[in-house]
């Protein structure tokens, strides 16, 4: 057991005994004067992909959300609470709740997000691979963030599993954890055997006794914005984490770019509720406007004016001005499930390799289905549209294939990005400029097997070495050929411009005479 440890007991004595005592009397003079109460702690699990985030959250609350997300990746961000069952009584029924961030690169900007709601993170690494890239952002963002965490190292149960390498990587980043020289708590868990998970789960819990975390139990109401969409029957839904206070049905909200009134709070398994108080995350509908990501919500009342006055800038917005039509300038028209998918779509296209010259332009980006605007701006643009989680009506889909729209859905990210990388290369791979030009046949000088020395006049275009081109008597095209050769006053030249006379060296099976034509296209 961990919390038997000499080492655990001496990293708690160590860094926690004069902090208990500390906070203690601040707590129960904060209690006295503002009527503050312990907090449940709010968790981020954090990492690298494919680590077992997902896996260790679906063992803790014992669902199976890995298996429905798209390609086994958390895709978006999840708030979760549960009850901890432990034998020992200081934990007992006490509640946590976590929040999952994907662990895909395109979605950093949704886990640095992570770190301002929480008041600890969990650093996840699996102990058969150790360290990666997204392990050492995840723990960037932490330090920044300033909140105390907890390393994890998943998948003990692999033969192949070395914590003490692990353990290696961490100092060499500057991170000691606790029986290595350090303060930071470190936890073998497997996630997929269920192995310490509750120790896990009490080892949280202490951590979050010893940071004294508290919130008003009554007073004004606030939290944070943790997800938004855009539902078509239900109108703006927001996934937020109420800080302080008991949020009602019926209470007027806002943030510092939208307002509304709460219509239904549903708590994280669908459950619906009459209110409910910090730490709990709620899906909550009646926001006139798509809130922002990141921002507080608050109750009480707030104008449409008062908003328009603080000149909040939309994140979301319409780009449909200015739209000049370049060759090598593709127009994009942006739609997503939520804004945290519109923010990794942007990332994965602000970090595209183009060709030379080559440029995206986002010209629209919004939140929801496709709709006839969305149609409308493509062909006008013209523009092609990118969906990520977002569904074609079927009504749409007849008018999509009539005007040749260009429209590509996604579920998972990483297939948006291997098709996007094809699409600039094959859209902006550099072309020779076609080959256009008339030729009238004036003179035939020598005929062997397929190849023919005729003489002829550029009549309009140019005629190149090389290249492939139609006979055409008359008006009918009666063959095809392949110029071997050019000749002009003698001397072999690669082309030949309009008005100028020249030999030519043709390989084609059609006998060509005098007054025929060769076409280039």
């Amino acid at each position: 057991m961990l919390f038997k440890s000499n080492a655990f007991k001496e990293w708690t004595k160590r860094n926690f005994s004069d902090k208990i005592k500390k906070q203690n009397m601040a707590i129960q003079q904060s209690d006295k004067q503002l009527n503050t109460v312990p907090q449940p702690p709010i968790v981020v699990v954090m990492g690298h992909i494919d680590h077992g985030k997902t896996t260790l959250l679906d063992t803790i609350r014992k669902t199976n959300v890995a298996a429905r997300e798209s390609g086994g990746i958390t895709q978006h961000i999840g708030a979760y609470e549960i009850l901890v069952e432990s034998k020992n009584p200081e934990y007992n029924q006490r509640k946590i709740t976590f929040i999952d961030t994907p662990g895909h690169e395109a979605f950093s900007a949704i886990r640095a997000r992570g770190t301002k709601v929480c008041d600890i993170a969990i650093l996840v690494i699996a102990a058969d691979e150790g360290v990666k890239p997204q392990t050492v952002e995840a723990l960037n963002l932490i330090q920044q963030a300033k909140i105390p965490f907890i390393v994890a190292l998943n998948k003990i149960d692999k033969p192949e599993a070395n914590p003490d390498r692990v353990k290696t990587q961490l100092a060499e980043l500057g991170v000691l954890v606790e029986g290595w020289g350090g303060n930071v708590p470190v936890i073998n868990i497997s996630a997929k055997e269920g192995k310490n998970i509750q120790e896990l789960e009490e080892l949280i819990l202490l951590v979050a006794d010893m940071e004294g975390i508290t919130a008003y139990k009554d007073g004004p109401v606030n939290g944070v914005i943790v997800e938004t969409k855009f539902e078509n029957r239900r109108g703006v839904e927001v996934t937020a984490i109420i800080k302080n206070g008991v949020l009602k049905i019926g209470d007027p909200i806002y943030t510092a770019s939208a307002i509304g009134k709460v219509r239904t709070i549903e708590d994280c398994n669908g459950k619906p509720l009459k209110e409910a108080t910090f730490s709990s995350p709620v899906l909550i509908t009646g926001f006139k406007e798509m809130p922002q990501v990141g921002e507080e919500f608050f109750v009480g009342e707030k104008t449409e004016e008062e908003i328009k006055k603080a000149d909040i800038k939309r994140d979301i917005k319409s780009n449909k001005s200015d739209q000049e039509k370049n060759e090598n300038t593709l127009n994009l028209i942006l739609k997503a499930d939520t804004i945290g998918s519109l923010e990794a779509m942007k990332k994965i296209l602000s970090n595209l390799a183009l060709p030379e010259g080559a440029t995206l332009k986002i010209i629209s980006e919004d939140i929801g289905d496709v709709f006839v605007s969305d149609i409308a701006l493509a062909e006008t643009a013209p523009a092609i549209i990118l969906g990520f989680r977002v569904k074609i009506p079927k009504d749409l889909q007849i008018i999509i294939q009539s005007k040749n729209i260009r429209i590509y859905t996604f579920d998972i990210i990483y297939e948006m990005e291997k098709f996007l990388k094809q699409e600039a290369e094959n859209l902006f791979k550099p072309q020779e400029p076609p080959i256009k030009g008339r030729v009238e046949i004036l003179a035939l000088f020598s005929k062997k097997r397929s190849e023919q020395l005729i003489g002829g006049r550029v009549m309009e275009g140019r005629i190149v070495k090389g290249a492939q081109v139609k006979v055409q008597r008359g008006e009918e095209i009666i063959g095809q050929g392949k110029i071997l050769n050019l000749q002009s006053s003698k001397i072999d030249v690669k082309e030949a411009q309009e008005g100028k006379e020249c030999g030519i060296l043709i390989d084609s099976s059609t006998e060509i005479a005098v007054g025929d034509q060769l076409i280039f296209q």
